[in-house]
C-alpha cells in the first residue's frame, strides 16, 4: 500500500490532529499505520535525539515501539539552511528520509507521513512537500481551513506544485469548519475543488474544546517550575488575566477556567485567586503563574500547601510571561487523553477514510 502524505495550505490547518485521528480510524479497521515526519522544524530532545515534536507526540500516544529517530529523520537545526544553501548537497538527506521511511514499511502495513506546512515549505534545502511526497512515492491529502474562497484560492496553488513534481493528490479535508455553516461550505467547495481537478474527502467541524491550551502544555512548552498541582495538568485555559490591581479589582476578572498571572510577591492577589479558582467545580479551575524571583516565604507556603489549583512559577517578570501566553498556539499533547478520542471520533465520523484507502492500493 503507497503511503499517505498529509499536507497542508497554511499554518495551523490541522495536519497533526488529522493525522492522529487517521491514525486511530486506521487501526480500527485492522491495519498497523506506522508514522513518519520526515521534515521536522519544531524539535526536542528525546531519548537521546532530535525528534520532532509531532513526532514525539505519535510515538508516546500509540506507544510505537519504532526508533524515534526513525519517526524524524531530518530536524532543522539552528544554522542548517545557511549550510545548505552554500553546500547544496540534497541527496545524503533524500538518502536518510529513504532509509528510514524503508525500515518503517518493513514493519506496517501502511504509512502515514505527515509534512511541514504548505507543498512548498522545504524548498530552500531541496526538500519541499511536493518533493518529498514524490521521493516516497506518496498520495497527498490536503488539509486546509474552513471557508469558501481562501481555501479553494490555496488548495490551487498547492495542487500547482505537487502537479510539476507529478505527485497524485487524492483529495481535500476542510478543516474547522462552523457547524451552522457546514451544508453550505461542504456544497460550494466540493464543486470548487471538482473544477479544480481534486475532490472533497471530507469536512470536519470547528471544536471550541480543542483549541484551549492546558497547565500541562505550559509546563512543557517554557520549562516552568511546578509548585503544586502536578495531578492537574489537563486543567484547561480559556482566558488569561494579569492581577496586578487590587485584589478586590482582581476578583471580577477571575473567570472558571482562568489562567492567572500574579507577581510572586504580591501575596494577597495570590490569596484571592487561589480562592476564586477554588470554587469552581474540579475540571474549571485554572491555574496561576507567580512570576520574578520567587522566595518560598511561610505564609505563601501555607497557601500552596494542599492548594487545589495548579501553580506555577517563572522567574521572568510578569510582562515577559504574559507576553508568552499572547503568542502561544495550541498544541496537542500526549496526555490530552480527551482530545486525541474527540479527534479519533471526527475523523472516523466525517473524513471518507475508505476511499483514502482505496487510493492507496
Amino acid at each position: 500500500m503507497k503511503p499517505v502524505y498529509i499536507g497542508a495550505t497554511i499554518q495551523d490547518s490541522g495536519k497533526t490532529s488529522v493525522s492522529l485521528g487517521l491514525m486511530q480510524v486506521l487501526r480500527d479497521k485492522g491495519l498497523d499505520p506506522g508514522y513518519i515526519k520526515p521534515v521536522g522544524q519544531h524539535y526536542v530532545k528525546y531519548e537521546g535525539h532530535n525528534i520532532d515534536e509531532d513526532a514525539v507526540l505519535v510515538h508516546k500516544v500509540f506507544d510505537i515501539k519504532d526508533n524515534p529517530a526513525c519517526l524524524s529523520p531530518i530536524a532543522i537545526e539552528r544554522g542548517f539552511t545557511k549550510h545548505f544553501v552554500f553546500d547544496p548537497d540534497v541527496e545524503p538527506l533524500e538518502n536518510k528520509i529513504i532509509a528510514c521511511y524503508n525500515e518503517l514499511s518493513d514493519k506496517h502495513s501502511m504509512i502515514i507521513v505527515e509534512g511541514t506546512g504548505h507543498a512548498g515549505v522545504g524548498s530552500c534545502f531541496g526538500l519541499s512537500n511536493a518533493r518529498v511526497a514524490q521521493l516516497l512515492g506518496a498520495k497527498v491529502v490536503i488539509v486546509t481551513s474552513g471557508g469558501i474562497g481562501r481555501p479553494l484560492d490555496e488548495v490551487a496553488l498547492n495542487l500547482s506544485l505537487y502537479k510539476q513534481f507529478s505527485v497524485d493528490v487524492a483529495g481535500v479535508i476542510l478543516n474547522k469548519v462552523r457547524a451552522d455553516k457546514i451544508e453550505k461550505v461542504r456544497m460550494t467547495v466540493k464543486q470548487g475543488l471538482k473544477n479544480l481537478g481534486t475532490r472533497l474527502l471530507g469536512v470536519i467541524p470547528y471544536e471550541k474544546d480543542l483549541t484551549f491550551f492546558t497547565m500541562g502544555q505550559l509546563v512543557e512548552e517554557f520549562d516552568y517550575q511546578v509548585i503544586c498541582g502536578e495531578d492537574k495538568f489537563l486543567n484547561r485555559i480559556e482566558n488569561t488575566i494579569i492581577a496586578a490591581m487590587e485584589p478586590k479589582h482582581a476578583l471580577k476578572y477571575i473567570e472558571k477556567s482562568s489562567l492567572v498571572i500574579i507577581a510572586s510577591d504580591r501575596i494577597n492577589n495570590i490569596k484571592v485567586a487561589i480562592e476564586v479558582l477554588s470554587s469552581y467545580p474540579e475540571s474549571e479551575r485554572g491555574g496561576i503563574i507567580l512570576t520574578g524571583n520567587m522566595e518560598m516565604t511561610d505564609e505563601l507556603k501555607c497557601l500552596v500547601d494542599g492548594c487545589p489549583v495548579p501553580v506555577l512559577c517563572s522567574e521572568a517578570d510578569t510582562f515577559r510571561v504574559s507576553s508568552q501566553m499572547a503568542s502561544l498556539e495550541f498544541k496537542i499533547r500526549s496526555f490530552d487523553t480527551e482530545k486525541i478520542a474527540k479527534l479519533h471520533t471526527l475523523t472516523d465520523e466525517n473524513v471518507d477514510v475508505n476511499y483514502i484507502l482505496n487510493k492507496l492500493e
